[in-house]
């Protein structure tokens, strides 16, 4: 035998380290990449979690904007509310800044500065942005440092507004304000016209002349007042009143009562059996009395029973503006001068014999914010604006 021979049994005994050591390698590479995971991905959640909050605060400021002063100060206090209303206190998000401007590129004013409110008129635009946020590296030392700083920022800016409103409802009101401050209450009164002349004083209401409807008898206007239309109506184009017997004052009155109050779960007998909860649902809250706050935030609920299952937003009712006045013409019509948002506080009274002076088929309402219940809205391109714009986030 040769006595250069190794056993193999003692070259196997020289290798047995060599395993050990390249496993505890491994591991701590596998350690160090997954520690670097962790971190990278804490990183990006915390960074979604700062945008999530600077497009909500950019969104809810856009909301406010109305070309005035006070919805810059608006927009500042709902940019900040919403944050803190989110829940985003988790990672302790705010908003740093809150910025104004006239075109999506800037450039932006700070809203501490006077030109903000200065130049209010031209300002449709927000930019937020959050507060700086420290995010401790815990393994990635050497690839990231010791901590990941950042802020995010958001810019939204209001749309062109809707000026076009469909299936709404089927009156038109005289305001000699057209834009009361929300959650201004009114009592609507039922008027008539005569002949070839209507004669609206300041929140008196008439029924409109609608082509989907056929016929214009009681069953009709019943029906009409419970329903919506499937038409549409645009700023400053005229709005035919209805000036037909069914909407008179000694008979209209009950009709429109009957069909308003399907909305509290109230429904009249006759008409042809047309008032039927599946055709005309209740509203899911038939509580009278309450606020629109208490109604949108659920605080005060009474459901309908439960053979006739609600609808959300029956008691909302989005409606032509005109200005008070006497008009005349074939057919009588007034141009609409804007749209409104009102709230359906109470079931509708109708006195009998019916006047002005006991209510006749009064409308007990309250005026609210149009932003927060835009329904089926378009644009009429050549037409004017309206009041009914949406928050749009750009980037």
């Amino acid at each position: 035998m040769s006595a250069n021979c190794v056993s193999p049994i003692r070259e196997r005994r020289e290798e047995r380290g060599s395993i050990i050591i390249m496993t505890a390698i491994f591991m701590l590479l596998l350690f160090l990449m997954l520690g670097l995971c962790i971190d990278v991905s804490r990183i990006y959640m915390i960074r979604a979690e700062l945008q999530n909050a600077a497009d909500a605060a950019a969104l809810s400021a856009a909301r406010e904007l109305n070309s005035g002063s006070t919805g810059i100060t608006a927009a500042v206090a709902r940019a900040n509310n919403i944050v803190n209303s989110q829940g985003f206190e988790k990672f302790g998000v705010t908003i740093q800044t809150v910025e104004f401007s006239a075109n999506p590129d800037g450039p932006f004013i700070s809203s501490t500065l006077a030109s903000a409110v200065a130049t209010a008129p031209t300002i449709r635009y927000v930019r937020t942005t959050t507060a700086t946020t420290s995010t401790a590296i815990l393994f990635g030392l050497a690839a990231l440092g010791s901590s990941h700083v950042e802020s995010r920022d958001a810019v939204a800016g209001m749309s062109q507004g809707i000026n076009t409103i469909c299936d709404f409802f089927p009156i038109a009101v005289a305001l000699t304000d057209p834009d009361p401050a929300p959650n201004t209450t009114m009592t609507l009164q039922f008027t008539q016209g005569t002949n070839n002349q209507a004669e609206l004083a300041d929140q008196d209401y008439i029924i409109l002349e609608v082509p989907d409807i056929n016929g214009v008898g009681a069953v009709e206007t019943a029906v009409l007042s419970a329903g919506l239309t499937k038409i549409c109506q645009t700023l400053n184009v005229n709005v035919p009143f209805h000036m037909t017997p069914s909407a008179n004052i000694n008979n209209g009155p009950r009709q429109i009562t009957d069909g308003v109050n399907t909305r509290f779960n109230e429904y009249a007998n006759g008409y042809g059996n047309g008032l039927q909860p599946s055709l005309f649902p209740p509203d899911s809250n038939v509580r009278e009395g309450i606020t629109f706050d208490q109604y949108d935030n659920g605080t005060a609920v009474t459901p309908p029973s439960s053979n006739a299952p609600g609808q959300d937003d029956r008691r909302i009712l989005i409606v032509p503006i005109v200005s008070p006045g006497i008009y005349t013409g074939s057919p009588v019509s007034a141009p609409t001068v804007s749209f409104g948002a009102f709230f359906l506080k109470s079931k509708s009274v109708v006195t009998n014999p019916c006047s002005k002076s006991t209510n006749c088929a009064a409308l007990d309402v309250e005026w609210i914010d149009e932003s927060l219940v835009v329904g089926r809205g378009i644009i009429n391109p050549g037409a004017c604006s309206s009041n009914f714009s949406l928050a749009v986030l750009y980037r």
